[in-house]
């Protein structure tokens, strides 16, 4: 039995929905802390598209990137450690860009465009 390409497959498809869910609530909730930001409604939603296909790029390449290191698997409870391993980094590392991306688009963004 190929372990490794089942696991593929929960990967993806778990990746997937978060990825999704999140890029759409970033989008969606996201767009007024941008407007506050620039005061700008189509620079806002431009900006917010470009914020929203930059987020869905990284994410993808970094879940096809990650698939590379991954070690031959034998068993269910190998499936179960590496994707506990994988899904939990991609979340820390999606709640670390959100606060990034908060943190720049209310404080340095500001700074910029008040000089």
């Amino acid at each position: 039995m190929n372990y490794n390409l089942i696991t593929y497959l929960f990967y993806f498809a778990i990746m997937v929905g978060i990825i999704y869910r999140v890029g759409w609530v970033c989008f969606k909730n996201g767009e007024s802390f941008i407007l506050d930001t620039i005061h700008d409604k189509e620079l806002t939603q431009t900006t917010n598209k470009l914020l929203l296909a930059g987020y869905y790029l990284v994410n993808i390449g970094f879940v096809i990137y990650t698939i590379a290191a991954w070690p031959q698997l034998h068993s269910s409870l190998e499936i179960v450690v590496q994707l506990s391993k994988r899904v939990g980094f991609l979340l820390v590392l999606l709640a670390s860009l959100h606060y990034f991306n908060i943190y720049f688009i209310t404080h340095l963004l500001k700074k910029i465009i008040k000089s």
